[in-house]
C-alpha cells in the first residue's frame, strides 16, 4: 500500500470534515463511523495494486526457470502480464 495508515486515516477525516461543510450533504452515520468506512474503502482500493503484483509474481514462477537462464527479462515479462491483467480485468489504477 503506498499510503500508511496513519495517512488514509488523515484523509478520511480530512474527507469527511468537507462533506459536513458542504451544503446539501446530510449524514446518516457519527463522524467516526462515517471515518472508519471511508478508511476502509481506501484500504481496499489501495490494496488492490498490491494483489494484482502479488498475483503476476505469483504467474512469473512459471518462467523461472527461462528467467534465470537470460532467455526472458523478468522486468518486461512482470510489465506485460501486469498490463494484460489489467485490461482483462477493467482495473483502474
Amino acid at each position: 500500500m503506498k499510503l500508511s495508515p496513519a495517512k488514509v486515516e488523515q484523509l478520511a477525516a480530512m474527507l469527511v470534515d468537507v462533506l459536513a461543510e458542504t451544503d446539501g450533504v446530510l449524514f446518516q452515520s457519527s463522524d467516526p463511523e462515517l471515518r472508519a468506512a471511508i478508511r476502509e474503502i481506501m484500504t481496499d482500493e489501495l490494496e488492490v495494486e498490491d494483489r494484482l503484483n502479488a498475483e503476476v509474481h505469483q504467474l512469473l514462477q512459471a518462467y523461472k526457470y527461462e528467467i534465470t537462464q537470460g532467455r526472458l527479462d523478468y522486468d518486461t515479462l512482470f510489465r506485460r502480464i501486469r498490463q494484460r491483467l489489467i485490461t482483462e480485468r477493467k482495473i483502474v489504477l
